[in-house]
């Protein structure tokens, strides 16, 4: 069990640590600045003069932006 551990430890090393140095913008996207840069706001529901466009951290937190 110890020598499974440590294969799954080291495939892990070896893997995934030198994509997150290589691509750190993959994972790391955050969207509430995204929402705010696209001129939209963060809420829980859109009002009827609003389009919804994508989730804000949160799947219950809407990127709302004026029609």
């Amino acid at each position: 069990m110890k020598i499974q551990l440590f294969f799954f430890i080291l495939l892990f090393w070896v893997t995934i640590l030198p994509a997150k140095k290589k691509y750190p913008e993959y994972g790391s996207l955050d969207l509430r600045r995204e929402c705010r840069e696209g001129n939209g706001r963060c809420k829980n529901q859109c009002h009827e003069n609003e389009i919804r466009i994508a989730y804000c951290i949160r799947p219950g937190t809407h990127c709302c932006l004026q029609q």
